[in-house]
């Protein structure tokens, strides 16, 4: 009984092997990196902006709030380095607090949309080098402000290497932009 139980067991992963991931889901590669960091204590935009310094082709961000004038930094230097910088927000949140930081990075380069659709348009990803062999997730609860560096307890992980994850990623930026206001 073991071996017929163990030769279901190696058919059945073989099928599923070879169907590939279910929907929704992607293959992850086996060099895909990750890592944890938390606040207080680990400097959590420092990580986000040397990610976005080292950005090659391209970086998405969509964000709850974005106050952070550290990560701002990295986004301007990374548009101005030529690269494609775009950044979705939450309407009423960017209204309350954060317009001042998007309208220099808008006078920077990074093309600006703003999400109203939403009770929260809650996401805070960076989505960097989408649709290369090397992209990088980074996402949590962090929002992108000082409180969130300094005050808060938040979290991010950031997976590395994985086009799968960075491609589910991308999909989720482009159906918001699809939806989201340009700054005006």
């Amino acid at each position: 009984m073991k071996a017929v139980a163990g030769a279901f067991a190696f058919a059945l992963a073989a099928a599923v092997a070879a169907a590939g991931p279910a929907p929704g889901r992607e293959a992850e590669p086996a060099a895909a990196g990750v890592e944890a960091y938390f606040t207080p204590g680990d400097d959590v935009a420092r990580v986000i902006a040397e990610r976005v310094a080292a950005a090659r082709a391209s970086v998405q961000v969509q964000a709850y709030l974005f106050t952070d004038r550290r990560i701002a930094a990295a986004l301007s230097n990374a548009a101005r380095r030529g690269l494609a910088v775009e950044l979705i927000g939450d309407a009423k949140q960017q209204e309350s607090g954060g317009l001042p930081v998007l309208r220099s990075l808008d006078r920077a380069g990074v093309r600006i949309w703003l999400a109203g659709d939403f009770a929260a348009f809650h996401n805070k990803v960076v989505l960097i080098d989408a649709g290369t062999p090397s992209p990088v997730v980074v996402t949590g609860s962090y929002n992108f402000t000082r409180a969130a560096q300094e005050k808060n307890a938040e979290n991010i992980v950031v997976i590395s290497g994985s086009p799968a994850v960075a491609a589910r990623f991308a999909r989720d930026f482009e159906r918001h932009r699809a939806r989201a206001s340009r700054l005006q």
